[in-house]
Order: structure tokens, then sequence, then C-alpha cells
């Protein structure tokens, strides 16, 4: 045991002999940058023309710039999305990022709503850092066709491009890294067909490829299939794919894919025929045939004579079915005939009377409204669960409350893919409203009217899943605040509005023109009018819906407009 002057000395020394062990370890944590990546990081402040008070000179980047990570003294991360231009660095905006060629650590970029207007260029390519995996280029601005060998360099993991204005066609090397998880491709110009996609032993981690609100075309198939083998989730709708001979899909989707609004045959939630055959004509191409069953090898042995006898008894069965019609339009054309005041066709081709002409034309539901909360309404579409839809709204609490509608609470809510989602929650007992909505939105669809993606009802409540409007409604792009008083404007642009107004103009021409019977909206204002990323116009607030007056009423259509307020 030490004695006491002895432990006393021990004691002072103490500070000197861990000082280098401290020195040792604040020169490593002050471990200066490479001065390649330090003449990097400065050109890129110089090529972006980036703000003094975000980008300090003579300051060090890993402690003072906004957006710079470092680790062991290499830069990991760059995140430019919050950061802003100088006034001349804005006016000469371009995608000048080549300094990043200089970063060989360089984990992830992150340029999400960072203006870089242009190409992308080719030395993306295969001239990114071998360490890079994350690459966002979200709502960048960019343009222009993708590098025919984007994702051959780096070791990508997440590859998000959505929200621009990419054209050209969908190149298959975006799919080289095997640790590819996430690709975000949505809501740009892309065309042509799905690539074909080679898959191997140990590529099949992959979460989410979402191509959605692109003008991709042709016929929907291998490109599909490799795909699904490839990620968890495919999200290819809102495009104009065609189906090809031999391919079958059971339902809109089969719980990986989404594939609506599009020119599927014989799949609910798709464009018009109209929509697809202009489409296809102003890109000289040919609509996709649908599916044909192939005869099977024993009907194509069947002798002649069991031909000639099938078709002699179909013949048999028409001429008896009409002489049975023959004789009940004889035996009909007997009776009296009611007035011909009062009648009119509904949805089914029915002729149906009226009491008299003041009968409020609300009372006469179409088919596609229900008349009991609970008639003919699955208890769940698209495979939603109350339990997944009261996590996702956490609770339906206020933090997710979005505002109280006059036909109900809406919620905000993220689903474990990733997408975003609207749930408007009502009650049975108090409302009916939104079992006309849910009517018209199940069996009526188009490019203009909000998409229902699905709905269920446990015990006095009614759950309405729709997509995120990105933009929101009307109302708050008119009164947006700019973000700076002095560089941001105080509204939307008049292009904009215009396209808005041609938007809204395509949804009613739907409900009045294109509908039958044709249906009336009845509250069209700001705040029914909802839009996407780019401002593209769908159309809500169904729930006070109803056909249009017929020549008998139209004197009750005032009074009507007036009982919606």
């Amino acid at each position: 045991m030490l004695p006491r002057r002895g432990l006393v000395a021990l004691l002072h020394l103490l500070p000197l002999l861990l000082l280098p062990l401290l020195l040792s370890s604040a020169a490593l944590a002050q471990q200066p940058l490479p001065s390649q990546e330090l003449e990097a990081l400065y050109g890129l402040r110089a090529s972006l023309g980036l703000r003094a008070r975000d980008w300090p000179d003579r300051a060090d980047p890993c402690a003072a710039w906004a957006g710079v990570a470092c680790r062991a003294g290499r830069v990991a991360g760059i995140r430019l999305a919050g950061l802003r231009r100088t006034r001349a660095g804005a006016l000469t905006a371009a995608f000048a990022v080549d300094a990043l060629r200089g970063l060989a650590a360089l984990e992830s970029f992150n340029a999400s709503g960072f203006p870089l207007p242009g190409r992308i260029p080719d030395w993306f390519g295969r001239a990114l850092p071998p360490s890079l995996a994350v690459l966002d280029l979200r709502s960048a601005g960019v343009h222009g066709e993708l590098p025919l060998d984007l994702g051959m360099s780096g070791n990508l993991t997440t590859l998000v491009l959505a929200g621009n204005s990419l054209s050209g066609r969908i190149p298959a090397s975006v799919f080289a890294s095997k640790a590819l998880r996430f690709l975000d491709l949505s809501n740009n110009n892309l065309t042509g067909e799905l690539p074909v996609v080679s898959v191997s032993a140990g590529d099949g981690a992959g979460i989410l490829f979402n191509a959605s609100g692109n003008l991709l075309y042709g016929a929907i198939g291998d490109g599909l299939g490799s795909l699904r083998k490839r990620f968890q989730i495919v999200d290819v709708s809102s495009n104009y794919f065609g189906q090809v001979a031999g391919t079958v899909f059971g339902n809109d989707s089969d719980g990986t894919v989404l594939l609506r609004m599009n020119c599927l045959t014989g799949m609910p939630s798709q464009r018009s025929a109209g929509d697809c055959e202009d489409f296809y004509k102003r890109n000289g191409s040919p609509l996709p045939e649908p599916p044909q069953a192939s005869p099977s090898p024993a009907k194509k042995g069947v002798k002649w004579k069991h031909v000639l006898a099938g078709v002699l008894g179909a013949a048999a069965i028409v001429v008896v079915l009409f002489l049975t019609s023959l004789l009940l339009c004889l035996l009909r054309r007997g009776r009296r005939r009611p007035r011909g005041r009062g009648l009119e066709l509904n949805d089914d081709g029915i002729r149906s009377a009226r009491k008299s002409s003041s009968v409020n034309p609300m009372v006469l539901s179409p088919s596609w409204a229900a008349n009991s909360p609970r008639k003919g309404l699955p208890t769940i579409v698209d495979g939603f669960t109350y339990e997944q839809l009261h996590h996702v709204t956490g609770g339906f609490g206020d933090d997710n409350l979005v505002k109280h509608g006059r036909s109900g609470d809406i919620y905000r809510g993220s689903l474990e893919s990733g997408l975003n989602v609207v749930i408007k929650k009502t009650d049975l007992k108090s409302s009916k409203k939104n079992i006309v909505e849910l009517g018209f939105l199940v069996k009526k669809s188009h490019a203009r009217i909000v998409p229902l993606l699905g709905h269920l009802v446990k015990d006095d409540e009614q759950l309405l899943v729709y997509k995120y409007m990105a933009k929101g409604d009307l109302t708050t792009a008119l009164h947006r605040k700019p973000v700076d008083a002095e560089e941001g404007l105080p509204s939307l642009d008049w292009i904009t509005r215009l396209k808005i107004a041609i938007g809204v103009a395509e949804a009613l021409c739907f409900l009045h023109d294109e509908c039958r019977p044709p249906l009336v909206h009845r509250d069209i204002q700001a705040s029914s009018v909802l839009l996407e990323d780019k401002f593209e116009v769908r159309l809500g607030s169904l729930s006070e819906i109803c056909p249009q007056p017929s020549e008998g009423s139209r004197s009750f259509f005032s009074r009507m407009l007036r009982s919606s307020k």
C-alpha cells in the first residue's frame, strides 16, 4: 500500500500522464480534410452559388457548413435541401455538380427541392464516387433524358428522381446496383415500355419501384414480371400501359402492384377508351389488344359434324328467344300505357315514373348511390384494415387532423410502403352523403377525379382512403405566403392558373357529358379543387353529387343548389 505522501505525488502526476492521450484524441476529432476534398467542396460552393451564411469562407466545412457531414476526416454526406443561392447564383443556376467527383468517400447527396435546372451529365453514369449510396434529386428542376449508363457507378441503395421533367425511356442500367432498394421515377415525362430487368439470386431485396404519373405505354408483360421479382411494391399507375395477349390480371392489385389509370382491359379504375386511343394515335403506335383466350387442343380436334350440331342448336335457341320476346311485346301492347310525362331512364336503363313533377330529384337515388349505409358495400376494399388506418393516423389524433370537413373529419397518414394518404372518417348514423360519394367513386373513374384507394366500415364508422395531394387545395395555393417576401412569388402565376382552370373544366365535362345519366357536382369551390405535385387537378368534395334534372324538373334546379349550402 502506497504511503500517503506517495499517493499525493501520484495525483499530481496523473494530469501529465493523461495529457498526451487527450491531445491525440482532440487531434483525431479535428483531423483536417484532404486537400482534394477541400478543393472539391469550395468548387461545389462556387458552381452552385451558395450563400456565405450557409457555407462561410475560411471556416471548417465539417463544423460550420450547413448540410455537410464528415466522418473520420472525410466528407460523407451533402444535403442541399433547404439551402439557397445568392442572387447572382440564381441567375446562372444550372446542374453544375462536377466537383462531386473529387469526394471519394461521399455516401449521400440530397438536393431535394434545390433548383438544379438542366440535364443530368453523362459522367453521372460511371464517375460517381464508389461509396455513394443515396442520390436524391426530387423536385430539382432536372430535365432531359437519363444517361444510358446511370446506375453503373456508386453503390446506390436509394435513387429518387421524382417530380422533375425527365423524358425518354427508362434505361435498364438504373437497376444495375445489386443493393438498390428504393427507385422513385414518378411524376416525370418518361415514355416507352418498362425495361426487362435481369434478376439473379439475391436481387429480391428491393422495397419500392415507383414510375407512376409518367407517359409510359405499350404492352405490359415481361417488364412488369421482372420488376415484381425485384421489388416488393411496384407502382406504375397513371400511365398508358396496354394489355398484351396472354397477360392476365385477376385484380387491380395483387398486393404489390398498382395499376390504376392505365389502358388495361377488364380492370377497374382505368382510363377511358377515347383517352387511350387519342394517346396512342398521337404517338403513332397501335393500342395493345386485350388478351385472347386460346382454344384448347381438345377443341381443335372436334369433327365438323359436332360443329354443325352446335351451330344448329345455337340458332334454334336464338329463334326461340326471338319468338318469346315477340310474344311478350304483343301482350304488353294490349295493355294501357302510362303517360309519357314523368318518365325517365335511370342508370340501368329501366324506365321509372314519378308521381308528380314536384318530386325532388334527390329522392330518386341513382343506381350508384345506396339507400342504406351497409347495403351492397364491401367490408374492406384494397386490403386496408381498421387497425392499419388507426395506426397510420396516430389513433385519429389531433396531430394528424387536417380539418373538420362538412361530411367528416379528414386525417393524413403514411402507409408502411411510404405512400402518403388522406383518410376521411364519418359517422354513418349522422350523415349518408358519403354513401353517394362512395358509390360514385366505386363505379366511375377519371384522371381529373380524386382517386379512392380504399374503403371500409367498422361498427358505425366509415373510412374512405384517398391519395394524398401534395399541393393541397386551390384555397391553399391561391393564398400561400412566400418564403422570402423579397424574392418569392405572392401567388400562382397565370400559366398555372390557366392549367388549373382547364383541369376543372375537364372534370366538369366528364360529369356533365360522359356520365350516364349526366351528373351535377353542386359544391364547386376552391377547397373542392385538389392539386397534385405539378398542379394537376383532382376534383373532390363529391358528397353532394346528384343526377342532372330532366326536362320536367328543371324549374327546381336552383332549389337543389340552395339546399346544398
